[in-house]
């Protein structure tokens, strides 16, 4: 079976290289975007399985990634995992964005985070 991919997009570099070494240590390939117009970019170009989406960035918000790749037919929509360190933003995640999950970023979450997607790509899997 080949190797799912997780897009992550997420400006801090920090949480970028701990996202990658946690996510690529659980089995998936990771790719990483720093901005809202690059994430957009690479989830046309590598068709991700999951995307790992910070709720603030740089150049707009999770509400501005979701739309765009919702809004372009060639992209299967993947399940996307709001990663946010504003807990105020998990109504708008869930309500706005559609996305499929929120978790508030902390050193919790590096434990749970490879669980969360890996739910999220359970359906996906084939035996």
């Amino acid at each position: 079976m080949a190797q799912q991919t997780v897009l992550v997009i997420e400006e801090d570099i920090t949480w970028q290289k701990l996202l990658k070494r946690i996510l690529g240590g659980a089995a998936y390939n990771v790719y990483i975007a720093a901005t809202c117009a690059e994430g957009i970019k690479l989830t046309e170009l590598y068709k991700p399985d999951c995307i790992v989406l910070d709720f603030h960035l740089p150049d707009g918000d999770a509400l501005s990634v979701c739309s765009a790749i919702r809004l372009n037919k060639s992209i299967k929509t993947p399940p996307v995992i709001i990663f946010s360190s504003d807990p105020d933003a998990e109504a708008i995640a869930y309500t706005e964005c559609q996305a499929n999950s929120f978790v508030l970023k902390g050193p919790e979450s590096l434990e749970t985070l490879p669980a969360t997607v890996s739910s999220m790509l359970a359906p996906v899997c084939r035996p």
